[in-house]
This record gives C-alpha cells, sequence and structure tokens, in this order.
C-alpha cells in the first residue's frame, strides 16, 4: 500500500544584528560595543588596535547604533571634505536645494567636532573648539542664505509652495499655476473617485 507522501518542512534563517563589526582603522573584525545599557555613554573599542571611542546612546539603542555613530565620528573628517568639494559644484550648477542641506550636513559636523574636543578633559583647547563653533554658526548663516535665495527663485518663477496654493493647478500653455479654492476641488465630481 502506498504511504502519503509528508510535505517537506522549510525552515527559515532568521538573521541576527552582529553584535562584532569590523575596525576602520586595522580591518579586522574585533569592534564591540560595552556599557550601552548601564547609562547614556557607551563604549566601542576594537580589540586588535586599540581603538576606543565613547558614543551618546539612549535607552532604545542597539550595538549597531553606537557602532554606527562611532563610524561617523570616526570618518567625520573625510565626510568634511567630500562635502567641501560637493559644494563648489553644487554653486556651479546653482543646485540651492542641495547645497542647504551640504550647508546642514556641515553645520552639524563642525558641532559634533567641538563637541568630539571638549570630551578630552585632560587636554582641553578652547581656541579649537570656538574655531568649530564658529564654522558650524557660519555654514548654518550660508545654510540660510541658500534657503532665501531658493525661495526667491521659485518666486521669481510663479511657483509658490505655501498652504494657500496647495490645490493650485499648472495651466497647459503657461508655467503659472492658476489657483482653485478649496470649494472648487471639493465640489468636483472626480474627487474622491475611485
Amino acid at each position: 500500500m502506498g504511504r502519503r507522501k509528508r510535505k517537506q518542512q522549510t525552515y527559515k534563517r532568521v538573521k541576527r544584528v552582529p553584535k562584532i563589526f569590523t575596525c576602520p582603522e586595522c580591518g579586522e573584525k574585533s569592534v564591540k560595543v560595552r556599557d550601552i545599557r548601564k547609562g547614556p555613554i557607551a563604549t566601542v573599542k576594537c580589540g586588535h588596535c586599540g581603538l576606543e571611542k565613547e558614543v551618546l546612546v539612549n535607552s532604545i539603542s542597539e550595538p549597531v547604533d553606537a557602532f554606527g555613530d562611532f563610524i561617523d565620528v570616526y570618518y567625520a573628517d573625510q565626510e568634511l571634505a567630500r562635502l567641501e568639494r560637493r559644494i563648489i559644484k553644487l554653486k556651479e550648477d546653482n543646485q540651492l536645494g542641495e547645497l542647504a542641506l551640504c550647508y546642514s550636513i556641515l553645520s552639524d559636523i563642525s558641532k559634533a567636532k567641538a563637541a568630539m574636543l571638549l570630551e578630552d578633559e585632560d587636554n582641553i583647547n578652547m581656541d579649537k573648539v570656538n574655531a568649530w563653533k564658529e564654522k558650524a554658526e557660519y555654514y548654518k548663516r550660508l545654510e540660510k542664505s541658500a534657503i532665501q535665495r531658493l525661495d526667491a527663485e521659485e518666486l521669481e518663477r510663479g511657483i509658490k509652495t505655501d498652504d494657500e496654493t496647495l490645490f493650485a493647478e499648472h495651466e497647459e500653455t503657461g508655467g503659472i499655476k492658476k489657483e482653485k479654492k478649496i470649494k472648487d476641488v471639493f465640489s468636483d465630481p472626480g474627487f474622491l473617485e475611485f
């Protein structure tokens, strides 16, 4: 007599978030995060080369979050240089939206560098800290300037992005928007049709 065939069970592997990471300095897989649940500061340390950094964490942070912050701090100088090169290209292409974003990121990195210099309690150089703070303020001013230029440019072209013109539509012939009132939108028979 024939037996019933059983359906083969397939097991799905569950991928877990790693707890040991690759060191950006020596390349070995030996970076571990310690003291993540004990307080607001976790220690990220490489067991091979001894590279160590303390990063801020919160109550829901995981080791991978602390390692991400560690990597951001480690590569901050390279990111600064890359963004400054990108700003030159964006100025040439007149890409004001991306330019404002780059200035915002540069401001945040400068603030982080100032905070990093203040962490070293034994050897605080206030001149360098103040220089980074001034850079952060400078980039913040440039960001505001880029946003204002972008708004002015949009107004010149006839593009408005305020709440009053939320339901405005483009005319087929020109690039200028023709405003619609909310009553007209809700009274439209095609509105809310699926």
